[in-house]
């Protein structure tokens, strides 16, 4: 309706089946999508891999987005998500009294992409044009890991996207921050020497591998050894001049009667990937294990992989990878030593210190998770109502809007939300007002400065992420 700005849209968030995903009777991305979509059903899908949930606008999976319309809550009956094209709880009685059948009248829109919403809320909001998203959001699942892979920095993504280089799709920076939902396994960032030296003294097959940088290695402790990382990388994954040594390394680690988690990551490579060259990275590598509500954030030209768990992902809106090995995609491994080198031409540190990113609470019932590293634009906020209670919250993060995930809620929860328009400055009064229910797996793209009042009737905590730009 012209003239009417609404402050929060439903997303219809992308799937993505790739091979590394958990299977759908035990992936959450599964659990997510089923619960908003219309008549899904595990049926065949049970061992169908459900591996990340898209919200965003990349041109590659962009996602649909539809007028929220305004609900009356009646005794005669709420239909959820699951029975409901808009995804949303609709109240057929009101709609047929007005004429209307669920999901059509004048309050509702034909299906848009997300940018066109940002376009219209700027014009609305502020009299200009928005240009967005420029985040992605995304849940991961992961049963087996990922590739071993970089993000190029900004500089590095223009120059490879104008290269046409193969795994550049677009010419963005890729810098991302994980909060992890589960018990979250990954790899990032080069450790130190000195702890590479004693894997390599503790299994003389890993020794081997890294030959006669071994010594300057050692000496290279403590100094400027942005170099020396860049030749053992070079070595692991160009010269991999000793392929015998990973079946006798395999068999070493696993003998030892205690592992380490970098030992245990090392055999849950192999048990993914075989002898593969790459699988030695888990002793060259930062090795962490973090737990929900934790977060860390992994920088452009960082060499990473995750190894298992769910979590939820924000980044730029961008999908390129770098990979050197531990796929069955195509790799790169000059291009990832590239972005490695383009690292110590800056005189970035080495070692590359885990970036962990600790929450800031907001509120009693809101934490931020904000990177500050000078290339992330981002941040994660967290939201949290306690069964049988009702809190109103403000999200204010200046002219910015939140693309926003409902990762969990059990039983009866609804929400409302109001902010003013910016026309309500030249009409004093004027508000943005709606009203409805939600399900797990909803997803929503909301104004600035929202208040979201949320009355959790359920037996259990309602959780939202919502993510923004900073």
């Amino acid at each position: 309706m012209e003239g009417v700005c609404h402050c929060i849209y439903l997303i219809t968030p992308v799937v993505r089946n790739y091979d590394w995903g958990m299977p759908a009777r035990s992936s959450l991305v599964y659990r997510l999508h089923a619960h908003g979509a219309p008549g899904a059903c595990l049926g065949n899908l049970e061992n169908t891999p459900f591996a990340e949930l898209w919200i965003g606008d990349h041109d590659s999976a962009p996602c649909k987005v539809q007028q929220l319309r305004s609900h009356v809550t009646g005794e005669d009956g709420l239909q959820f998500r699951a029975n409901d094209c808009n995804g949303v709880a609709v109240n057929e009685a009101a709609a047929a009294a007005a004429g209307e059948s669920p999901g059509t009248g004048p309050e509702a829109a034909p299906v848009e992409r997300l940018s066109a919403v940002y376009r219209r809320m700027g014009m609305q909001l502020f009299g200009r044009e928005v240009i967005g998203p420029r985040i992605l959001l995304k849940v991961l699942s992961i049963a087996r890991p990922l590739s071993l892979q970089v993000h190029p920095d900004p500089e590095c993504a223009l120059r490879m996207y104008s290269q046409k280089h193969p795994s550049i799709v677009d010419s963005q920076a890729k810098p991302e921050m994980s909060v992890a939902l589960t018990r979250f396994r990954a790899m990032c960032g080069l450790r130190p020497l000195g702890e590479i030296v004693s894997y390599a003294e503790r299994y003389p097959p890993f020794a081997r591998m890294i030959g006669g940088l071994l010594e300057e290695m050692r000496q290279a402790e403590g100094g400027n050894c942005g170099g020396t990382y860049y030749r053992l990388c070079e070595r692991l994954l160009l010269e991999q001049e000793e392929l015998a040594a990973v079946d006798a390394l395999v068999d070493l680690v696993k003998q030892r009667p205690e592992r380490d988690l970098s030992e245990e990551v090392f055999l849950t490579l192999n048990g993914t990937y075989g002898t593969e060259y790459a699988i030695v990275f888990a002793f060259v590598l930062n090795c962490i294990e973090v737990q929900r509500g934790d977060a860390f954030f992994i920088p452009p030209n960082t060499l990473h992989s995750y190894i298992s768990g769910d979590c939820v992902e924000l980044m730029n809106n961008s999908d390129n990878v770098i990979r050197g090995g531990l796929t069955s995609k195509a790799t790169d491994s000059k291009a990832v030593l590239e972005l490695i080198g383009r690292e110590v031409e800056k005189g970035n540190a080495f070692p590359q210190a885990i970036d962990y990113v600790r929450s800031e609470e907001v509120s009693s019932y809101v934490v931020r998770y904000q990177p500050s590293h000078p290339l992330c634009n981002f941040a994660v906020w967290r939201f949290v109502v306690p069964p049988k209670t009702r809190v109103a919250q403000n999200f204010n993060n200046g002219d910015q809007p939140f693309l926003c995930l409902v990762v969990e809620v059990h039983g009866d929860v609804r929400v409302s939300c109001g902010t003013a328009v910016g026309a309500a400055k030249q009409n004093e009064g004027s508000m943005c007002i709606e009203s409805f229910s939600v399900v797990t797996g909803d997803a929503f793209f909301m104004c600035p400065n929202l208040t979201l009042d949320v009355a959790n009737n359920g037996d259990s905590d309602f959780v939202l992420y919502l993510g923004t730009e900073t």
